[in-house]
């Protein structure tokens, strides 16, 4: 348990340095970021009466802190494997006995830290356009819900990682797929407003639980698609089976790495 503490700690110190070393491009990317955001937040806002408000913004601003969630631990993550590899990290931790996941999954942290600038960003141009400040009802129901996207998203990230070891996987592929969970999945859009098909897509998406619980936290008066209690158990048994999957794809891709060795995703 010791050397687990000190291996978990030295990832962790990794990550923070190797952050603080690129801090000043860090902090355009998290300015930049916030800034493409404001496109879409300013397309819902246009199409919104004013006097809906109210219960827009809160929908929208939480719903962009869902989709940065959703982002950051694929691109960390499922797309910074490669240099994991390329650079030979992956080969000195697999002589030292580091465990990838953890090492992976640990560099969401310093950049959750820029994710808050990112979205402080979004928050002052909502605030500018309608003079309405994103609402919060229920903080507990909040922050177990963006814990729950955070969590799903760093299981899938790190499933793509691991997957990318032994296959192919173009990076902007990556995040067209979260985007369009993103529009089609239930977090833009509440699950009740979609269409017939999108809505039976939505149903079947992991994301779409925890942020009808988000919305129901944030938005006055919002009703649920479904139960809350219903999203609650279909949110735990969807995260038990995402994480049940990745066991099973790290240990099939570890047989096979040991064998064949490993690739990045992409080109380099």
């Amino acid at each position: 348990m010791t050397g687990l503490l000190v291996k978990a700690k030295a990832s962790l110190w990794l990550h923070m340095v190797r952050t603080a070393r690129y801090l000043t491009s860090s902090l355009n990317w998290a300015i930049s970021d916030g800034l493409w955001v404001t496109i879409y937040v300013l397309g819902a806002l246009a199409f919104t009466p004013p006097s809906h408000y109210n219960a827009v913004v809160p929908m929208v601003f939480w719903a962009v802190i869902a989709w940065t969630f959703m982002s950051l631990s694929v691109w960390v993550i499922g797309n910074w494997v490669r240099f994991y590899i390329s650079m030979g990290v992956y080969d000195e931790h697999e002589l030292a006995g580091v465990d990838h996941a953890m090492f992976l999954s640990f560099r969401v942290i310093p950049l959750l830290i820029l994710t808050i600038l990112s979205v402080s960003v979004v928050a002052l141009f909502i605030y500018i356009v309608t003079e309405v400040a994103p609402t919060i009802l229920n903080p507990g129901l909040l922050a177990l819900s963006l814990a729950v996207i955070l969590l799903q998203s760093t299981i899938y990230g790190l499933i793509l990682a691991y997957a990318s070891m032994v296959t192919e996987a173009p990076a902007p592929l990556l995040d067209f797929l979260n985007f369009f969970l993103f529009v089609a999945g239930g977090i833009a859009v509440p699950i009740q407003r979609l269409p017939g098909m999108l809505k039976a897509l939505a149903l079947l998406t992991p994301y779409s639980y925890p942020s009808e619980l988000l919305r129901l936290s944030v938005v006055p008066g919002y009703k649920t698609y479904l139960p809350p209690a219903l999203d609650a158990i279909v949110m735990t048994l969807y995260t038990t089976g995402l994480l049940l999957l990745f066991l099973l794809v790290r240990s099939r891709v570890r047989e096979k790495a040991r064998r064949e060795g490993v690739r990045g995703i992409g080109r380099m």
